[in-house]
């Protein structure tokens, strides 16, 4: 994509829409067309501002990324013009409508895994996945936004430096070389965020929450967890493990099974069973990623469910007990996970037979049927 010398041959500047460390956004209109844009201004100057502009052209074109639609420059800036999304930022939706059932979790981590996918398949660790850097266009389509501290990696290369939001940040990013797998890591940060309503790590000063983060504790036997069915827990403790060996790839996300589950069958028989969840209203300030530290601090907004800022201690280590219910649950998940495996009729028979362990021990919102179905 080339760049341009003159934007306002092309377009009406209008109002800023945000500010950031290297720049500013602004509304823009097509002369011509009279289409809406956003006009991302950095100033020039900066190594990640030439950066930037070159992941955003080098990834343009997926569906799941703002789209940019043309480049200029003059002696002082960069001037992206970029697809304006007008739904706002997922982070805003999460303050509007507190924490998501897992059908819906479940959708918006597969559109955001589908798009670090991509990412790191062309070279590029995105390095701030948080709610505020997802845009929503006016149908509710997620478009991943602000590549100002991405890097373009080769196969096997590691980073370094700290980098990032202070709550989504990966323990490996804090102690030394990282990959791409810190991408996933903050992705399962976000999908904590939106089943239980509260970041994972917090505390009251940006240190506490890195010592949180290092010791990566969470336990998925308080309270809050009730609601959430054992494979979706599952899942979390998969991407916010701190062996990275061991974290999820984004293709083993993919394939998880509690992600098969919601995002490959009808909403019919796509519900694990799960008590009535508590509804959680979030203000925008308390998802954020904190940048600073307030002198006095609330108790009330301290022990919030989704304030960055205060503390929750917990521990991922914890016991995996199951209840029949949430047995349950994951048998319909692995149904949903072999529904294209075929087996031979002796076995079909065994498996849905009266006398099957499954029809005498599970009694699951997919029916038997469905389930036999799958074989």
């Amino acid at each position: 994509m080339g760049r341009k010398k003159k934007i306002d041959q092309d377009y009406e500047l209008g109002v800023i829409i945000g500010k950031g460390k290297f720049g500013s956004v602004t509304l823009c209109r097509n002369k011509v067309s009279g289409e809406q844009f956003a006009c991302k201004t950095l100033r020039k100057g900066e190594e990640l501002v030439y950066q930037e502009v070159e992941i955003m052209q080098h990834l343009s074109g997926h569906p799941g990324i703002v789209t940019l639609r043309a480049v200029y420059e003059d002696a002082e800036s960069f001037y992206l013009v970029m697809e304006f999304c007008s739904g706002g930022r997922l982070l805003d939706q999460m303050a509007r409508e507190g924490n998501y059932s897992e059908h819906r979790a479940a959708n918006i981590l597969k559109e955001l895994v589908l798009v670090i996918k991509y990412c790191h398949e062309m070279g590029v660790i995105h390095r701030d996945i948080k709610p505020e850097n997802i845009l929503l266009t006016s149908s509710g389509q997620m478009k991943l936004a602000d590549f100002g501290l991405a890097a373009r990696v080769s196969n096997g290369q590691s980073l370094a430096g700290v980098v990032g939001s202070p709550a989504y940040v990966a323990p490996e990013v804090l102690i030394g070389d990282y990959s791409e797998k810190v991408d996933i890591w903050s992705a399962g940060v976000l999908l904590h965020a939106l089943l239980v309503g509260m970041l994972p790590f917090q505390g009251d000063s940006v240190e506490a929450i890195f010592q949180a983060i290092k010791k990566v504790n969470i336990n998925f036997e308080t309270g809050v967890w009730e609601s959430v069915s054992q494979p979706a827990r599952n899942l979390i403790a998969g991407m916010l493990t701190r062996d990275v060996s061991a974290r999820l790839t984004a293709d083993e996300v993919l394939r998880h099974p509690w992600l098969l589950f919601y995002t490959e069958q009808t909403l019919e028989t796509s519900t694990f069973k799960s008590k009535t969840r508590n509804r959680v209203k979030l203000t925008s300030k308390q998802l954020t990623a904190i940048t600073g530290v307030e002198s006095e601090r609330n108790k009330t907004i301290a022990s919030s469910f989704l304030s960055d800022d205060s503390c929750l201690n917990s521990s991922s280590d914890s016991s995996s007990r199951r209840s029949e219910e949430q047995e349950c649950g994951l048998v319909d998940a692995l149904a949903v996970a072999i529904s294209r495996v075929r087996i031979s009729e002796p076995k079909r028979s065994r498996l849905c037979s009266p006398n099957s362990p499954i029809r005498q021990q599970c009694s699951s919102n997919m029916k038997l049927n469905n389930l036999c179905a799958a074989f």
